[in-house]
């Protein structure tokens, strides 16, 4: 391989043949006039295509009619697709880059999303809160007087009812930077929180002006305190589930899950949210769920959290239901590996 076709697509195609150094490294530069011209309002990509020895190239641009081409290993859909100049660079893209990968090209592609900025902003770290009000502020080279948006989004999107309040996961603010000191500019904005459901969130800051572009990124934790108030229960048939007496530890505290539910064999737990086989999941009342091993012994408590309702399984496992849907058994292999029980009805 003595060269890679670069492309680049940003409303328009174009390519490039980079040279490749003996070890095996390239580079190709963008000018400043091409980056000053890349759109606003949308990401632009950067395609690096390796072909087949000796420099086979399965799928090239023809300048002179506009239209990508390509070798009879590419399907006509897939090309169809790759030349619908309807679609943004980012579905483009995926397009072209099953073009190069198709069966019978021994192409390869690696990708790259391009989004200009026009000033740096920062996020000051928020600490884990109640739903209500989250403070969201930094600091931004943005002049003053530029407005800010600020979005709260949920980081594990949970299986929901066809009719779901998505308030619970998503929530919105605004905020307008501030004159600093020394070109360094401070922002400041609330978001109302009160309707999310406990969880964390990824906080994103971004300009509202497409003259101005910066955006920003940060986590967040909302946990809802415990309550005090009886749940509405749910109807379960705790005789039918053949679970052994369960040892519930009160001296355990509550917890956010590093991530959704994963089912590992016992032993290979490397985090709080990854649950041996055997395990039993109970969420009672207070938002609290607790996590008991194959004897009955709680080792775990967790926050009724949206990374508890969602659920990574063993390959080949099986799932089946009881009591209206209110237990979830998880099996591999004939042996039930995790049991899960939603004690209290969760507010949609």
């Amino acid at each position: 391989m003595t060269a890679v076709q670069v492309w680049l697509l940003n409303g328009s195609v174009t390519t490039v043949l980079v040279p490749v150094q003996p070890d095996g490294t390239f580079s190709v530069t963008l000018d400043a006039g091409t980056t000053a011209a890349l759109a606003r309002n949308y990401s632009s990509t950067i395609i690096a295509q390796y072909p087949a020895p000796p420099d086979r190239f399965a799928v090239n641009y023809d300048p002179a009619s506009r239209q990508i081409t390509a070798s009879s290993a590419v399907p006509d859909r897939i090309l169809k697709g790759v030349n619908d100049k309807q679609y943004y660079p980012t579905t483009q893209q995926d397009y072209l880059c099953q073009a190069i990968d198709s069966p019978g090209t021994n192409n390869s592609c690696t990708v790259t999303f391009l989004s200009g900025v026009d000033a740096w902003l920062d996020i000051t770290p928020i600490p884990p809160g109640p739903p209500g009000t989250m403070t969201v502020s930094g600091t931004t080279s943005l002049p003053a007087g530029t407005p800010l948006s600020l979005d709260v989004a949920t980081v594990n999107t949970h299986p929901t009812p066809r009719e779901y309040d998505f308030s619970h996961e998503y929530a919105s603010g605004s905020a307008v930077v501030t004159a600093g000191t020394g070109g360094i500019n401070q922002y400041t904005g609330t978001v109302n929180t009160s309707p999310l459901n406990t969880g964390r969130y990824f906080v994103s800051v971004s300009t509202g002006d497409d003259n101005l572009q910066a955006n920003a990124h940060a986590y967040a934790d909302v946990i809802a305190p415990a309550s005090t108030q009886a749940c509405t229960k749910n109807e379960i048939n705790w005789s039918e589930l053949g679970l052994p007496a369960l040892q519930v530890n009160e001296s355990l505290q509550p917890v956010l899950l590093a991530g959704e539910v994963k089912i590992v064999p016992p032993g290979t737990s490397t985090g709080n949210n990854e649950v041996p086989y055997g395990s039993i999941i109970d969420c009672g009342e207070g938002g609290i769920c607790r996590v008991f091993d194959s004897s009955g012994v709680q080792f775990l408590a967790a926050y009724d959290s949206n990374e508890m309702h969602q659920m990574e399984v063993p390959n080949g496992a099986m799932i089946d239901s009881a009591s209206g849907d209110n237990v979830t058994f998880i099996s591999l292999n004939g042996t039930v590996v995790l049991t899960k029980i939603n004690e209290c009805t969760r507010g949609n």
